[in-house]
C-alpha cells in the first residue's frame, strides 16, 4: 500500500505524463477553458486504453496508452494504421483486431466527430 507521499507523487507523475502529451494548441485551449472534457476512453483491450481527446488536432486519430504508460502510440481513425509512438507488434495486432471489428472504426469516428 502506498503512503500519502508516494500516492501524491504517482498522481502528479501520471498527470504530468498526460499534460506533456498535448500539443501547444491543446494546452492553450485547456488554459482558456479548464472545464473541457479532455479525453474519452473508447475501449479497453487488456491493459491498453483506446482514447480520443475531445480537443485534439487533425488528422483524425486515436491514442493507445497502457496502464503503466510503457505503450503510448497513435493510430489513424481513417485507416487504422499505426502512426507513431511506442508499441510492440503483438499489441498492434490487438489494436487492428479491435479496429476491424464490427463496431471499432464506427465508434471511433462517432467519438471523433462529436469532439470540439
Amino acid at each position: 500500500m502506498l503512503n500519502r507521499n508516494e500516492l501524491f507523487e504517482k498522481m502528479l507523475t501520471d498527470t504530468l505524463r498526460i499534460f506533456m502529451s498535448y500539443d501547444e494548441s491543446t494546452i492553450e485551449e485547456l488554459l482558456q477553458n479548464p472545464h473541457l472534457i479532455v479525453k474519452e476512453q473508447v475501449a479497453k483491450i487488456f491493459d491498453l486504453n483506446v482514447i480520443i481527446h475531445s480537443n485534439d488536432h487533425n488528422p483524425p486519430h486515436f491514442h493507445v496508452i497502457s496502464n503503466d504508460y510503457k505503450i503510448n502510440a497513435k493510430f489513424s481513425i481513417k485507416t487504422g494504421e499505426f502512426l507513431m509512438g511506442e508499441i510492440d507488434s503483438k499489441n498492434i495486432k490487438r489494436i487492428k483486431a479491435f479496429y476491424i471489428s464490427p463496431k471499432g472504426k464506427i465508434i471511433m469516428e462517432k467519438v471523433w466527430n462529436k469532439r470540439l
